[in-house]
């Protein structure tokens, strides 16, 4: 059986995905400050919006498998510091998995499962939950399917596993956005380590390199981030020059 609160959360994971949509939707119409610094002055593909959002109906699994495995008896450990060492735990394992994954996906032989998702090149609204059946289960599993083994050992927690989803729901609806809401110097502190919207944005228009989800980690440590980020990333921010061209760059440079 299920708690209330669990409930709750779980509906608050299967909906956000569609509500960080709506919110940047309604945030471009508007023409909202967060929408200000454009990345990509190129047009959507025709019909790419129809078809994200055909895929979005996938995006409540999240939702779905985190249930399941909580409806079977696992995550039960309800206490504070089990929820941050799950909440902890969870996000670097998201990385890693995040990480790996991503760049298997872009190997021939595992592409067609990554396809759907690169079918946008520039990134609308809808991106960030539009992605294939088989590409939304491997990420699940291999995130969820871990820590229900280690739940065999050590208690975990249900809120701390859902809270990053939550997290992640959103970040990914902000990577995912065609536009950079964050300042200017932002690579000159927190941005060393934390990706930004011109990050993934690079990743989408030239299909390969900064693979990373949140954070600038792993590309780094295994040379895939694109040389000419950080000049693209103070071209679009600092003096509001958005690229005209999907594989643009600043300066000549070897890809990853």
């Amino acid at each position: 059986m299920f708690s209330h609160e669990e409930i709750a959360v779980l509906v608050i994971v299967a909906l956000l995905g569609h509500a960080m949509a709506l919110f940047w939707y309604l945030a471009d119409r508007s023409n909202a400050r967060l929408c200000r610094t454009k990345i990509y002055d190129v047009p959507l593909k025709k019909g790419q919006i129809r078809r994200e959002l055909l895929n979005s109906v996938l995006t409540p699994i999240h939702a779905l498998l985190l249930g399941a495995l909580v409806w079977l008896g696992y995550f039960g450990n309800t206490s504070w510091p089990s929820f941050v060492l799950t909440l902890a735990a969870t996000f670097v394992w998201a990385e890693i998995w995040h990480y790996f994954s991503h760049r298997a996906f872009h190997l021939p032989s595992l592409l067609w499962i990554h396809r759907e998702h690169h079918r946008s090149q520039i990134n609308s609204p809808v991106t960030a939950i539009s992605f294939s059946f088989g590409e939304k289960l491997v990420f699940d599993i291999g995130i969820l399917l871990p820590f229900g083994i280690l739940d065999h050992f050590v208690s975990v927690n249900f809120f701390g596993i859902a809270s990053w989803f939550i997290g992640y729901l959103i970040i990914n609806s902000f990577s995912h956005a065609n536009f950079e809401f964050r300042p200017a110097n932002y690579n000159s502190h927190v941005g060393k380590v934390l990706a930004t919207t011109v990050y993934h944005s690079l990743h989408h228009s030239r299909f390969t390199g900064n693979y990373g989800l949140a954070t600038r980690v792993l590309d780094r440590l295994f040379a895939t981030e694109w040389e000419d980020y950080e000049r693209l990333y103070d071209r679009i921010s600092i003096e509001r020059r958005p690229l005209a061209q999907l594989r643009e760059r600043v300066e000549t440079g070897a890809a990853p």
